[in-house]
């Protein structure tokens, strides 16, 4: 995976972005299990994923240390949710993901809320709860997305959930 900008290996997978508020206990257990699911045996982690509560230490320049994580990853993960919709921090990662990277390495995650494509207009529908502003017009065609709006009330959030491992598995695929 080189990066764009220095012509090394990128040195996240993925980044996740997501409220903090809806996806609190989501969030860390999606990264946990792309980081462990099909792990080889001489890797600390299948995958490497940055979420801010784990990749960022305390420091004064916040918004730089997310850019630079979001300019140093594969693909961005976004929990799309009514809450991330309204977070002015997931929109602003998403518009820093779109000045510098392709809408083609975004996977959505719906964890809540209505995400409703309108195939007739080519957009979002007006009703769609999840879709943050910067993305809704970023899109030319319907997203595939995983469907996790039945994650929020599971108590089992691990790889030995088979659906959860089945999701995991399908968000790992890229």
């Amino acid at each position: 995976m080189p990066s764009i900008a220095s012509g090394g290996h990128m040195p996240y997978d993925g980044f996740i972005s997501y409220s903090h508020a809806a996806d609190g206990r989501l969030a860390p257990a999606l990264q946990d299990g792309l980081q462990r699911l099909a792990k080889p045996w001489n890797r600390r982690k299948a995958l490497d994923v940055f979420r801010d509560e784990t990749g960022l230490s305390v420091n004064p320049h916040l918004w730089t240390s997310i850019q630079t994580a979001l300019d140093d990853s594969e693909w961005f993960v976004l929990l799309a949710s009514p809450e991330s919709a309204g977070s002015p921090w997931v929109d602003k990662e998403i518009g820093h993901w779109l000045e510098n990277r392709s809408v083609d390495r975004i996977l959505p995650v719906v964890t809540d809320g209505v995400w409703d494509w309108d195939e007739a207009s080519g957009g979002f529908t007006e009703g769609s709860t999840a879709v943050p502003p910067a993305l809704r017009d970023a899109l030319r065609e319907e997203p595939r997305h995983l469907d996790l709006r039945w994650a929020r009330t599971e108590t089992d959030l691990d790889l030995h959930n088979a659906r959860f491992r089945s999701a995991i598995a399908d968000l790992a695929a890229p």
